[in-house]
């Protein structure tokens, strides 16, 4: 487990690092075999989106005032996952005892959405943060997979939370923390709500639009090495190229609530993701889309306003209404997982 501290604000694009890659390799493609330019290629995309450096950051939610308890669980196939369990902060009200279950972006770490935490935390919730497999401290021998085998890691979260007695949870997530958040929520009944904020929709497309956006490859061309990157990356994680993204399990989460956050400006996972997951997902349903907003940026432009606008739809959720209390051990494919 690698141990070194990199900063946060290092962290690049996953897409972006493939794109210069594709174009590096196909630059000095001239003279080479086939052979030898895919598995420069198959290196390239594999470094960048599954294999890259480890980013652990120097915080932790003391820095913020709030308490916490340091987690180490087990995703459901058996990973050893880190991660931080803040509890409400004591007051003269009754606590809401529900845990707002956290999920962070690629290549980074559960530290930086510690400023999301604070303001759940100071609205009398519990939070649940964690480093999501192949990211921060979390085990991960074979990297991230941007969703699909991370969605046992959110139930493993479940699982932890259930195993201290509480029952009523939402689902936040932050690009790719909220493409998973969707995925397993579509699984797990015990998660009440979603609020995900610049999730994809597939992630082929998000790969293909920095490819675009980077490398001045026209869209034409960064479809078909999209394409190709997708399938070594699956092939490296072993999951179905089908039915593997959160435009294939966003309908699933109805009845249950579901916020979807974007801006406008997001070149990274375009706005057309936004859409997508919201035409497929069942009611209730939101959609909030902000003008000349980047990607994952919402929360800097807006802030108070992001705050209350999530605080009120979760609170409009019926808590009260008990969910289905049998743990899925399957996925919705029929993948054993327990």
């Amino acid at each position: 487990m690698p141990d070194k501290q990199i900063n946060p604000k290092t962290a690049k694009s996953s897409s972006r690092w493939v794109a210069f890659g594709l174009k590096a390799a196909m630059t000095g493609a001239t003279g080479l075999s086939g052979l030898l330019v895919r598995a420069r290629l198959k290196r390239v995309v594999l470094n960048r989106l599954a294999l890259f450096p480890r980013v652990v950051g120097p915080r932790t939610p003391q820095d913020l005032n709030m308490e916490f308890e340091e987690v180490w669980f087990m995703a459901r196939d058996g990973l050893k996952l880190h991660g931080w369990y803040i509890p409400a902060p004591p007051g003269d009200a009754p606590p809401k005892d529900i845990t707002v279950i956290s999920g962070h972006g690629h290549t980074g770490n559960k530290e930086p959405d510690l400023e999301y935490a604070s303001f759940f935390y100071r609205a009398g919730y519990n939070v649940f943060m964690f480093d999501f497999r192949g990211h921060g401290r979390s085990e991960g021998p074979r990297g991230t997979s941007m969703g699909y085998w991370e969605r046992l890691d959110v139930h493993g979260a479940v699982d932890w939370l259930l195993g201290r007695g509480q029952t009523r949870f939402a689902a936040f997530g932050i690009s790719m923390g909220a493409a998973i958040m969707i995925m397993a929520a579509a699984e797990n009944p015990f998660i009440r709500a979603v609020v995900a904020d610049s999730p994809y929709a597939h992630l082929r497309r998000s790969i293909a639009a920095e490819i675009n956006n980077i490398s001045n490859i026209p869209m034409w061309l960064a479809g078909p090495l999209s394409r190709y990157a997708w399938r070594v990356f699956t092939r490296h994680h072993g999951f179905p190229h089908r039915r593997s993204s959160p435009a294939d399990y966003v309908a699933a989460i109805a009845p249950r609530p579901l916020f979807i956050i974007h801006g406008e400006a997001d070149r990274l996972t375009r706005l057309e993701n936004a859409y997508i997951l919201y035409e497929k997902a069942g009611w209730p349903k939101e959609l909030w889309i902000q003008p000349e907003v980047a990607h994952a940026q919402s929360f800097i432009v807006y802030g108070q306003e992001y705050e209350q606008r999530v605080l009120k739809f979760l609170d409009s959720v019926d808590w009260e209404t008990p969910p289905d209390l049998r743990a899925p051990d399957r996925t919705l494919e029929g993948f054993k997982v327990g």
